[in-house]
């Protein structure tokens, strides 16, 4: 008798009806009448709008020039973005100290990317105080008259760097300051509690236009009269206040998320106050909070465009100036917004992505 030998059959792929971009069509789009009626509405209106919108956006837009007269085509007219671009990015900085403010946003983006490129031991040893002393190294750059520079006043920052760095300075001392205020609000002490709980629910609770105002109008009133503060200062300040009352409820949020194992084995080993919360629970409050720490960075980045009401003169307050132009009087308010939006909305999804990237590094759950 003889034995057959057992020779399996080569793997064949996968049917088509359960893989592949037919199969994806069907499940995610025709997978009911309803998705079957809202897939072809939706393609429908698509059809009929993005020609038309791809065409004057591109295709017929005028894209060289210097003035109005350029803009011959009836396509957008970008030379209006680009004749106004140096004002849109600086404001009125002058020409020849706009190494500066460049030099400012390189350093920024240096410092975000030694939280990164670092190794474990030295990044809080590196990043952390980089992280504080950057605001104050970008005043003193900007500014100028405490390093000898020639000094530029405040009145003349502006633009999209200014919404920049305003954003990133606030969100870097607002951090400290939010942690510290939901350790007063957990406090058992009653005087910390209770100034924690005022200053959280005050600036939570008030919109940011009235505290804008308030500190551009009604501050002024409360000093001396041979005292005055930079308006840009008193904004700075409204602003880092403002996100450590958001900041503090996210980590409020975070502490609540850990377990009350955590604090117990941390004081089963005998740490102190500080210990435990810095070694142990802060790090755990940073990895469950980071979606809604993104999400408030978002928010204070996106509000620094209400600084228009008071006359600071940030990336939309120049779009504005710029279309009451006598020589720009052409209608390019649509190119002005969309320009404005598309920025705003690169900065954001950058920054949602370098979050994932943190939440990544972070997770410890050894999912593949």
């Amino acid at each position: 008798m003889t034995v057959k030998e057992f020779k399996p059959l080569p793997d064949q792929p996968a049917p088509i009806t359960t893989s592949g971009p037919i199969a994806w069509l069907r499940d995610n789009l025709f997978s009911s009448a309803f998705n079957i009626a809202a897939t072809i509405i939706i393609v429908a209106s698509l059809m009929a709008v993005l020609p038309d919108m791809i065409d004057w956006l591109f295709i017929s837009a005028n894209w060289t020039g210097a003035t109005q007269d350029d803009c011959v085509k009836d396509g957008a007219c970008w030379v209006f973005i680009s004749a106004w671009s140096q004002q849109i990015f600086y404001g009125s900085y002058p020409d020849e100290e706009i190494w500066r403010v460049n030099l400012c946003l390189f350093l920024l983006a240096g410092v975000i990317a030694l939280s990164f490129l670092l190794p474990d031991r030295l990044r809080n040893k590196v990043s952390v105080p980089a992280f504080l002393l950057l605001p104050f190294i970008c005043i003193m750059l900007l500014d100028g008259d405490m390093i000898g520079l020639t000094p530029v006043p405040t009145n003349l920052w502006g633009g999209f760097s200014l919404n920049v760095l305003l954003a990133a300075a606030s969100i870097i001392i607002a951090f400290p300051f939010g942690f510290l205020w939901a350790l007063g609000r957990r406090s058992e002490m009653p005087f910390a509690r209770s100034v924690s709980v005022t200053c959280i629910e005050f600036f939570r609770g008030t919109p940011i236009l009235a505290l804008f105002f308030m500190g551009s109008v009604m501050l002024p009133l409360f000093f001396p009269a041979d005292v005055s503060v930079d308006k840009l200062l008193r904004v700075w300040i409204i602003l880092i206040l403002f996100m450590s009352a958001y900041m503090a409820e996210v980590f409020r949020s975070g502490f609540q998320a850990i377990p009350n194992g955590q604090y117990e084995a941390a004081d089963s080993i005998g740490l102190g106050y500080w210990q435990k919360i810095l070694l142990i629970i802060f790090p755990q409050v940073i990895k469950v909070s980071m979606p809604n720490i993104l999400a408030t960075f978002v928010m204070v980045f996106k509000n620094t465009v209400f600084l228009l009401v008071i006359a600071v003169p940030e990336m939309l307050q120049v779009i504005m100036s710029a279309l009451s132009n006598s020589n720009w009087l052409g209608g390019h308010a649509i190119e002005g917004y969309l320009f404005v939006g598309f920025v705003f909305w690169a900065c954001c999804f950058s920054m949602s992505l370098l979050a994932k990237s943190i939440e990544k590094k972070l997770d410890t759950s050894h999912k593949k």
